[in-house]
Order: C-alpha cells, then sequence, then structure tokens
C-alpha cells in the first residue's frame, strides 16, 4: 500500500518494546528508518533485502581480481597455468562467500 504523492502521514502509532526487542529490530530492519521498515513489514510489503557491506566489498575485490585476469589474457591472447590457477582460487572464494551469505558451509 503504497503512500500517493502528496498524501501526508498524519496519523501515529505507538509501541511500547524493552531495550533488547528495540536492538534486535534495529538489527533487523532492511532500511535506514526504523519506522519506513516497520510500516512496509507491517503492511506486507516486500520490503528489498540490504546488501550486507561486506559482501559488496569481497565481491568487488574478486571481480577487480577478474578484471586483471581479463586484461592480461586479451593482452597476451593466452591463458598459461598461473592465469588458470588464478581463475580456480578467485571461483574458490567466490562460492565461499555466496555459501556464507547464504548462511550454509556446504560448497555448491
Amino acid at each position: 500500500m503504497p503512500i500517493i504523492k502528496g498524501e501526508k502521514r498524519e496519523q501515529s502509532i505507538k509501541i511500547r518494546v524493552t531495550q533488547k526487542e528495540k536492538d534486535r529490530l534495529i538489527e533487523l530492519k532492511t532500511q535506514d528508518e526504523l519506522a519506513s521498515w516497520m510500516r512496509e513489514l507491517a503492511l506486507k510489503q516486500n520490503p528489498i533485502k540490504r546488501a550486507d557491506p561486506n559482501l559488496v566489498r569481497a565481491i568487488g575485490r574478486i571481480g577487480s581480481n577478474l578484471n586483471q585476469i581479463a586484461k592480461h589474457a586479451n593482452t597476451t591472447k593466452e591463458l598459461d597455468a598461473n592465469t588458470l590457477a588464478a581463475i580456480n582460487r578467485i571461483e574458490t572464494l567466490l562460492i565461499k562467500v555466496i555459501n556464507q551469505y547464504k548462511g550454509d558451509n556446504d560448497a555448491c
């Protein structure tokens, strides 16, 4: 139930929670503002899960490594054993990062 353009939120709802509950809500929220997240959750809208910054950085590093390998392969027009080994290490790291994010430790 998205807000209609020009429509103002003038009503408020007050709830009481314990400090532990508040901390947990803040930990679980997927938006900057707790109120926005709770409103979307309560109105059964599917909030977009915020990407873990550590995951984004890890994938960025992996992408940089792949770009370096691609540049090397395009420049030399060949893939030597060291380059293939680097690709295999990157693939292993990517699988590890994905499994860590998914919360399981099994390899794909």
